[in-house]
């Protein structure tokens, strides 16, 4: 049977070998997700900017924060510093708001790109945004959808305040983007840096203490896509605002580094891994339904071995006392039951006297006129040479009596 599906085997296995292939040299899909990360290469990214980052501050220490802003800043004191945090969104808790604040109003500066910002940092700063045009996550993983989203949206432009910095004809971004601008703040103590060609805020700058926080609502500029289009002077212009000092380069609040305690997250962040676990899961499925199915040969009924003894004693008797040996038969059941006695009783059966009728009445309860004449009879039948019939039985008879009212 196996050597007529061989050819089945082989045509399924180089089946197999095409797949495998087809997926290891098809062109892997554009991921548009909104990663902000320096770790990625991803359109959204910010590989290039990280490695620009020695150029725009030259012969500056450039550190990387892992962790939250409150166990970052808590236990140090920066001076001279400049913390770059560039996201989607920004909602820092109410730990890490003060120690932001506390940072910049040390004489330290703080440079923020964001989409939107929410919770106690928002509330403290009076920030509110609103946006043009809301992809948000549509367009993830799918370059179809967002090449449509791409060229319906309007042409995001956008410019600086300072004529030292602005551009005559705007710097133009691609059609797509979320178009943020800052719909209220707090003017009291902030200064406008730049704005969309509808004159909507997104870039300000606010005063703390001896230092500045600048909020961008363009994190898109920073991106991988754009910092290498014609665009990149727009990210140089805006970040010649902080001094050439040390940089704090955030990779904590990132989109894009979101992390899971999912034992299958290296699985399900894999799309051809996570089609391998699906197929794994549908064919175990399939097997437990079909294998359900499949009739199972009969088990035979094993006999237990029976107790044979019972029937060879039988046949053993049949045998002596159709021979007409009784005197046999009789040595044979007196044998037998005074190895009962020592079993039973654990006494020796050598000598039948006073003693040994006395334990034997003790331990069976039996009265001691039976017991003498039960072993006074084996005496009897000892000494004789021939054995009649009523004799046997009688021996028989006293020793079933006994057998009965023994409590042993």
């Amino acid at each position: 049977m196996l050597k007529g599906n061989k050819k089945y085997g082989l045509i399924l296995a180089v089946c197999f070998t095409a797949l495998i292939l087809l997926q290891l040299f098809t062109p892997k899909p554009i991921d548009w997700s909104l990663s902000y990360t320096k770790k990625t290469n991803i359109p959204f990214g910010t590989s290039a900017l990280y490695s620009m980052l020695p150029a725009i501050f030259p012969s500056q220490n450039i550190s990387n924060a892992e962790i939250p802003l409150y166990n970052n800043l808590n236990k140090i004191n920066f001076k001279n510093h400049n913390y770059i945090i560039i996201n989607n969104v920004f909602k820092p808790d109410t730990l890490d708001t003060r120690e932001i604040l506390k940072f910049a109003s040390l004489g330290n500066n703080v440079f923020i790109a964001a989409n939107q910002f929410e919770g106690k940092f928002a509330d403290a700063l009076k920030l509110k945004t609103d946006n043009y045009f809301d992809i948000g996550n549509l367009a993830k993983n799918d370059s179809t959808i967002f090449s449509s989203l791409y060229r319906s949206r309007d042409t995001v432009k956008s410019n600086f305040s300072n004529p030292s910095l602005q551009k005559s004809s705007y710097y133009v971004y691609s059609k797509g983007m979320e178009g943020t601008y800052l719909e209220s703040f707090d003017t009291a103590r902030s200064v406008v840096l730049g704005s969309y060609h509808t004159k909507r805020i997104n870039f300000i700058k606010f005063k703390i203490g001896k230092g500045q926080i600048f909020i961008n609502t363009l994190p898109e500029a920073f991106s991988n896509y754009h910092f290498v289009s014609p665009n990149y002077p727009y990210v140089y212009k805006a970040l010649s605002y902080l001094p050439n000092q040390s940089i704090i380069w955030d990779e904590y609040y990132k989109a894009g580094n979101e992390k899971s305690d999912n034992p299958l997250r290296v699985i399900f962040n894999n799309s051809l891994l996570l089609k391998a676990y699906y197929l794994l899961i549908l064919s175990i499925i399939l097997f437990m339904i079909f294998g359900a199915k499949r009739k199972q040969r009969i088990i035979p009924v094993i006999e237990p071995f029976k107790n044979t003894t019972l029937q060879f004693v039988d046949i053993v008797g049949t045998l002596y006392y159709q021979t007409g040996d009784h005197k046999n038969i009789a040595d044979k059941k007196i044998l037998y039951f005074l190895e009962h006695i020592r079993t039973a009783f654990q006494i020796k059966t050598t000598i039948y006297d006073d003693a040994f009728i006395t334990r034997i009445v003790n331990l069976s309860g039996i009265e001691e006129q039976k017991v003498c004449d039960l072993f006074y009879y084996f005496s009897d039948l000892n000494i004789k040479t021939t054995v009649t019939q009523q004799e046997l039985l009688k021996l028989n008879g006293m020793i079933e009596d006994f057998q009965k009212q023994s409590k042993r």
